[in-house]
């Protein structure tokens, strides 16, 4: 069974650090929101403003046998009557389990059961495919896709807005 707990000690920040080991990992999780490499400066200046921002800051745990894994990190990002499920992240040693589905799952319930929000709605990176499935799968639709959003390297990478009406 997994659950979202607060994101909250210096041992999330650290972990977290350790999962976003790459420059195009970085991006792919959290666009342009941090610099790469993530440091405690950056996370803890984060934390710190989440409740001002309407952030919700969660890390993902499974508990099996009165024993605790985090395996995941995800965030709500509360904007008036809009709600976005964002910078979802899956321990790499945890990917293909099922967990990403689990996960937004429970943010949907969360969201249904705290903040009683009728929509939600997401961005994903276009070539981030199994993402897109899990998203279509749960119900959510393609609005609207941004040509040339971003570009890493020799690559250019457009993002697409979806949306889940509860």
């Amino acid at each position: 069974m997994i659950q979202l707990e607060k994101f909250k000690t210096k041992e999330d920040i650290l972990r977290l650090i350790r999962w976003v080991d790459s420059a195009r990992l970085n991006i792919i999780w959290a666009s342009d929101k941090f610099v790469f490499p993530l440091d405690k400066n950056q996370l803890t200046n984060y934390l710190n403003d989440a409740d001002k921002n309407n952030i919700l800051i969660f890390k993902v745990v499974e508990i099996t046998n009165n024993k605790t894994t985090v395996v995941g990190h995800a965030e709500l990002d509360v904007f008036g009557n809009d709600i976005k499920i964002s910078r979802l992240l899956i321990d790499k040693t945890q990917r293909g389990k099922g967990y990403g589905e689990q996960m937004v799952k429970l943010l949907i319930k969360y969201i249904q059961e705290n903040l009683k929000h009728t929509s939600i709605f997401l961005t994903v990176f276009t070539f981030n495919k199994p993402a897109i499935a899990l998203y279509k799968k749960l119900g959510f639709e393609t609005v609207e896709i941004n040509s040339d959003f971003m570009r890493y390297e020799n690559e250019i990478w457009d993002r697409q807005k979806m949306i889940l009406k509860i």
